[in-house]
């Protein structure tokens, strides 16, 4: 016979229940439920028919309707994380990744690159807070190629990443270190984080213009210059040739730039931490492959992909839940180190599969 959950998750998926009316809150554990327990082909149909008395219709409802109730779940996700991960140590690290779609009026559908190149489909934008061993969707929000957009509701990816780093710069108490790649980047994210008293690590494209000494020159002058290089080993096989220096980056200021060789080729990263180390660089930014891990999991073994509606509020319903989902998960196995492969099938093993359906506001 499965174990009950622990309290600490009870507490949180009640805390999103009361951000639900009644009638939602039975559909959300349903789906939620789903997510969590199928193992393939997670459709409404299935999820309905296995945990839902086959109301397909209900459910999809649910997911498609009142798209108010998607904010004010992303509202409860964020407290709950906000309490488990408000340390000094937590990183907020910010990408995205597409979702390939295929078939006619699907709302939201546009081309994006991703690893493998350009692909047809949606997009969102993702954020995960990280400390320790413990991983946390801070959230999941989509982005809309502008042709797709009714009119005067189109954000760019850089207006997505700064809605979700003022909800955090806003409900964290103490300042976190955020990661991120060269598409994000840029000043008006930059600047929050500095004013916030929060740290900044990000990649930097080769071509961006700094100026040394009163002088302009692009990044990739600076690395072709003889300059004295740590070497910073990782791994027996993996090692890393750092060297820093102070530059001015317009419309933003002062910032320690770190020119980063390795086998793979060169690459430039700057932090407004003006005492960091070439090791605590590499250190630091290594974390970052955190959230592709993310992304791979949240396909691979929570649906991220698995959408049967054209509807765009459906779809961020949908994510949403999977952010939800995933820090259920997290939340029941603590600190312990495990993969998202090894909590979710331990989770299924462990947890009676009616408990999430049980569970209620009080």
């Amino acid at each position: 016979m499965g174990k009950h959950l622990p309290k600490k998750v009870s507490s949180y998926l009640g805390r999103c229940l009361s951000a639900l009316s009644k009638p939602q809150r039975k559909y959300f554990l349903i789906y939620l439920t789903g997510m969590i327990r199928l193992v393939k082909f997670r459709s409404i149909r299935e999820i309905a028919a296995v945990f839902g008395n086959h109301n397909t219709d209900g459910l999809h409802q649910f997911l498609k309707a009142s798209p108010k109730k998607v904010e004010r779940l992303q509202e409860a996700n964020q407290q709950q994380i906000t309490q488990s991960a408000n340390t000094p140590e937590a990183l907020l690290i910010i990408d995205d990744t597409p979702c390939p779609r295929k078939g006619k009026k699907i709302e939201g559908i546009g081309i994006h690159h991703g690893a493998d190149g350009f692909i047809r489909g949606l997009c969102a934008v993702t954020s995960i807070i990280k400390v320790g061993t413990q991983r946390f969707v801070w959230g999941i929000r989509g982005y809309r190629p502008k042709g797709s957009c009714p009119k005067g509701s189109f954000k760019s990816k850089v207006q997505i990443a700064i809605e979700i780093l003022s909800e955090a710069i806003g409900k964290f108490r103490i300042p976190l270190t955020v990661l991120m790649d060269a598409w994000y980047a840029c000043a008006p994210i930059l600047n929050p984080i500095i004013q916030a008293g929060w740290t900044f690590l990000a990649a930097i494209k080769r071509n961006r213009i700094v100026e040394v000494g009163g002088r302009k020159t692009s990044m990739s002058r600076l690395a072709k210059g003889p300059r004295k290089y740590r070497t910073i080993r990782t791994s027996k096989k993996k090692r890393f040739r750092v060297t820093k220096l102070l530059v001015h980056l317009p419309k933003i200021g002062t910032v320690l730039l770190f020119i980063s060789k390795t086998q793979d080729g060169t690459r430039f990263f700057i932090t407004n931490n003006l005492k960091m180390t070439e090791s605590q660089m590499v250190q630091l930014y290594l974390q970052r492959v955190w959230i592709e891990t993310f992304h791979q999991d949240i396909k691979q073994h929570l649906g991220f992909r698995e959408m049967f509606m054209r509807s765009w509020d459906g779809v961020q319903t949908h994510w949403t839940l999977l952010a939800i989902a995933y820090n259920t998960i997290a939340l029941w196995n603590g600190n312990k180190s495990r993969s998202f492969r090894q909590m979710i099938r331990h989770f299924r093993n462990t947890i009676d599969q009616n408990e999430i359906l049980k569970c209620s506001t009080h």
